[in-house]
């Protein structure tokens, strides 16, 4: 059975990949220089149709917003040609001119680093490669216009919870995964302002201008450190934790509304391979690793925001 679901998900990954390069052919995205908010995502080198599908669905749905990618360090020059041909005015940051300070290397902690710098001038908004904006997303828009902080959720924590609850119930979970040992903790965490903590997904969050800094995300780094040990606090997904604790901190946050922004298939939302139990309920998906190519569902909506919203390069 293993062997047949991964031989199904890389055929399905080879069928969303043969749509997701249609993305080259619709109308480019001129990035706002002007725009009070900066839209951010780090890319590699054969994600980059993927992250044009994200970017541009979200920006077409958003408005007027400048484009920030962060090189993971395999874009090619060819790659850069195609993101100035598609993303006009875009910048691209190299991920060795991000310094990350007190933080772990690695595993997105540049990518949020990066965010924090922005953040200092600019609403910086994280959109994941993976990610597909499929309808209207007023939440967002109106959250970006009241200067409140957002992330996406699940239907269990919809909603911001005391730090001293996140870290009781955590302690009954059967699991060694970095972000629940961060959890277990966060009660002896002492930052200003961290009362209450947002159980949120980095693929889309929203940080507003100057709510953070990298002072603070240099502290929590150094108590996690100190309360994990450098080998765990270096695992993969302590940034996701850093992320929803830089958003609990911010006066104005909130978890955005499930089903209508979801991790598709985390939890499933019923027949997950129908386009059709999410188009007309759902804004925005985040297509999960996990769960990516598990059906044919990312490549069929993908070819819809295609057809429908992005529109052909030269109407």
């Amino acid at each position: 059975m293993k062997l047949f679901n991964k031989l199904k998900e890389r055929r399905n990954k080879k069928r969303f990949n043969a749509v997701a390069a249609k993305v080259l052919n619709t109308k480019p995205i001129k990035a706002d220089k002007s725009a009070k908010v900066v839209i951010l995502s780090q890319v590699y080198h054969s994600a980059l149709d993927m992250s044009l599908l994200a970017l541009k669905s979200f920006a077409v749905h958003f408005g007027p917003c400048d484009i920030e990618i962060l090189d993971d360090g395999s874009l090619t020059n060819e790659d850069y040609n195609v993101i100035e041909q598609q993303l006009s005015g875009c910048t691209v940051t190299h991920i060795s001119a991000v310094d990350t300070q007190q933080c772990p290397t690695g595993n997105c902690w540049e990518r949020l680093v990066r965010i924090i710098e922005l953040s200092q001038e600019r609403y910086v908004i994280q959109v994941d490669t993976d990610t597909l904006t499929i309808a209207a997303i007023p939440e967002i828009v109106n959250a970006v216009k009241n200067d409140c902080a957002f992330t996406i959720g699940n239907p269990i924590f919809n909603t911001a919870v005391s730090t001293e609850y996140m870290s009781a119930i955590s302690n009954n979970w059967k699991s060694n995964h970095v972000q629940v040992e961060i959890e277990r903790r966060l009660n002896e965490v002492e930052l200003e302002n961290f009362l209450e903590y947002c159980r949120g997904c980095a693929a889309l969050a929203g940080f507003p201008s100057k709510a953070v800094s990298m002072a603070l995300l240099n502290r929590f780094s150094e108590q996690m450190n100190t309360l994990l040990g450098s080998t765990k606090w270096n695992e993969w997904g302590s940034e996701q934790v850093a992320s929803n604790v830089m958003i609990s901190i911010c006066k104005d946050k909130q978890i955005l509304p499930w089903p209508k922004y979801a991790n598709y298939g985390f939890p499933s939302q019923g027949d997950d391979s129908a386009p059709e139990t999410f188009a007309g309920k759902c804004a925005s998906l985040h297509f999960i690793g996990s769960h990516r190519f598990s059906t044919r569902c990312y490549e069929k909506l993908a070819d819809q925001v295609i057809k429908n919203i992005l529109g052909t390069a030269g109407d």
